[in-house]
């Protein structure tokens, strides 16, 4: 049976003459494969295989036991079942996208079946939120909307509050006491909301329908990154990518017109060359309210994004110039606003943080070496198992970079759009030799640069017309998935022993908040706990050892944790979080974090508070305590 659809497009003049063969000659009557139509019960069929897959998956997800989790992350733990769900899903999605005609509902299935099972394993394995920062940022969120008020000496957070805002917004038109359930779910929340920007800047920078899609599954497939939990990292790309889909569907084409100066006819003879497919002409007028709606909301998306995050403006500032410089922007006065607002910003509204830190902030300007390689050194460190796990991410971005290049010649050579993506793509890297972000603007980077990277990518895989794929670019499509999937479980998950937690973790955390005084000073003998999700600025929250790869480490000592406590005391927890992270990043000597347990629990002034399977909780007695 034809769909709906299908069938009435159908010409009546076809129609009659179908009628006519099947009288004359003893043709035979019209059929689906004839008519180049897509069977109903193929759709039903993929749409029925990804629920099938779903379900497999969450139940495979559902029988890992977190204590089985390795060094190299969850990869250890899933059974072959998860596997099995996850080619199934890969399989049914260029299946779905090799059908004669396109049907997006079922695309927009597929895909939510594949962000389901590669990004809902923490919330469906662990049931709580990923990262110590998920409950920083519940804290800092509460912490303002209880004030009302912000202070900037505070915290860096609260020079960019932004998003805090929106989270303390959400708590109270919720009436929820916290927002631990969104924050366990954000990953597979933000995912979704990507889906409609992403689609719709990959539509307008790829040749085909097709070939969006496509973009958007291998982004999917190869965003290991995990920068999608509850953070203004989350937010600040939703709003960027969101901005840039706006601009390129209602304000494209050059800002100026093509033959008014010498430079701006070079420039669109340039593009013309590299690019065909950009059309050379000056700027068109929409209507006047339309255009002026428009650009009020893109402004305020610039706002919002400069309001809640350090890095994110200024990585739109290259990608706006860029889709400008390739006639794809016809806003001029855009990339300028984009620098006038994160400047300000730091200038006016962020200066107490640039004031205590303006070292930190122009130390690295220029070194372009310690911005890139020499941060990138950094993390190449830890156990054997951490090592597999760095060198899975940078075979990835490495993979999915050589596609893009690939794909950026195969564009030129068959005239079709590239110029666009591989410029917004490059346009990231440009902010390398400002400083190294914390040692992960590399990570950042490639994570702002996907969402153009994977329109170039799809090009040689896949041929520009807009029929349904071949067999042979189908299963190209379908391997090169199945080898980033593969990829990314190992990436995305790698550190999953130190970046996830359990209910035992929260029970000491809890604990410990219950016996504390407001105003102790509480220490954490590797940074990484579950924390400060409650009394954010109610206590003195301080850390022994970061949890980031430090060569020969030395061994934790006492002495350390007693010259913080020396004057009114402290609160020590070692939560089993710390001991993955000091094993995987290498912070302390291997096993070191369980002697120093063991040591300082039988020294002067140290008493066990409370134990549990999650960790244990000391009191140090300082000196005003009679020490």
């Amino acid at each position: 049976m034809m769909t709906h659809e299908t069938a009435t497009s159908l010409p009546v003049g076809t129609a009659h003459r179908h009628e006519a063969h099947a009288h004359v000659g003893g043709a035979k009557p019209p059929t689906h494969r004839n008519l180049g139509l897509t069977p109903s019960w193929h759709i039903g069929a993929l749409a029925a295989a990804a629920a099938a897959a779903l379900a497999l998956g969450v139940w495979s997800m559902n029988q890992v036991n977190p204590f089985q989790i390795g060094g190299a992350g969850l990869i250890d733990a899933l059974p072959p079942a998860y596997f099995v769900a996850l080619a199934l899903s890969l399989a049914g999605f260029v299946a779905s996208l090799s059908l004669r005609r396109l049907v997006p509902a079922l695309l927009t299935w597929q895909l939510l079946v594949t962000v389901v099972l590669l990004d809902g394993a923490d919330p469906i394995i662990h049931g709580l939120p990923r990262l110590e920062a998920s409950f920083r940022h519940l804290g800092i969120a509460d912490t303002i909307s209880q004030s009302g008020q912000l202070d900037p000496t505070l915290d860096a957070y609260f020079n960019w509050p932004g998003f805090f805002n929106v989270l303390g917004m959400l708590s109270g038109a919720t009436g929820a006491k916290d927002l631990f359930g969104i924050a366990t779910w954000a990953p597979v929340g933000i995912n979704i909301l990507l889906l409609a920007p992403l689609l719709a800047l990959a539509r307008r920078l790829t040749a085909n329908p097709r070939q969006a899609w496509a973009a958007v599954w291998i982004f999917y497939v190869a965003s290991w990154i995990g920068q999608d939990y509850l953070s203004p990292q989350a937010y600040s790309f939703l709003l960027l990518l969101t901005l840039i889909a706006c601009l390129l569907s209602v304000f494209g084409g050059w800002a100026w017109p093509t033959e008014r100066t010498r430079f701006s006819r070079w420039l669109a003879r340039s593009v013309s060359k590299l690019d065909s497919s950009v059309p050379r002409y000056g700027a068109a007028e929409p209507h006047r309210a339309d255009t002026a709606i428009l650009v009020v909301v893109c402004a305020l998306i610039l706002l919002a994004m400069t309001a809640s995050h350090q890095l994110s403006p200024f990585a739109a500032i290259p990608i706006l110039a860029a889709l400008l410089l390739t006639g794809r922007l016809r806003l001029r006065f855009l990339p300028v606003l984009a620098v006038v607002l994160p400047v300000g910003w730091l200038l006016f509204a962020a200066s107490t943080f640039v004031e205590g830190h303006f070292g930190q902030l122009l130390g690295s300007l220029g070194d372009i070496g310690a911005n890139s390689l020499g941060a990138l050194s950094n993390r190449v460190s830890g156990s054997d198992a951490h090592m597999f796990v760095v060198y899975t991410r940078m075979a990835e971005v490495a993979l999915v970079w050589v596609l893009a290049v690939a794909g950026a010649i195969v564009g030129y050579r068959r005239k079709a759009p590239w110029l666009a993506a591989a410029a917004a793509a490059l346009a990231p890297l440009v902010l390398i030799p400002l400083q190294p972000y914390g040692g992960e603007l590399l990570l950042r980077l490639y994570l702002f640069s996907l969402p153009f990277a994977v329109c170039l990518a799809v090009l040689p895989l896949m041929s520009d017309s807009a029929a349904g794929l071949s067999l042979r670019r189908a299963l190209a499509l379908l391997l090169m998935g199945a080898v980033l999937a593969t990829a990314t479980v190992v990436s995305r998950y790698g550190n999953d022993g130190m970046e996830s937690f359990n209910d035992d973790e929260i029970a000491l955390v809890n604990h410990l908040y219950a016996t504390a005084p407001t105003g102790s000073v509480l220490i954490e003998a590797v940074r990484n706990t579950p924390w400060r999700y409650q009394h954010y600025a109610d206590y003195d929250y301080r850390a022994l050892v970061a949890a980031e790869p430090i060569p020969n480490a030395a061994p934790l000592s006492c002495d350390a944790a007693n010259q913080i406590a020396h004057k009114a005391g402290a609160y020590l927890i070692v939560t089993e979080s710390q001991q993955e992270a000091a094993e995987l990043r290498g912070s302390t000597p291997t096993g070191d974090l369980q002697r120093f347990t063991a040591t300082c629990a039988t020294s002067p002034g140290w008493t066990k508070v409370f134990e549990n399977a999650g960790g244990v909780i000391f009191h140090i007695e300082g000196v005003s305590n009679g020490n």
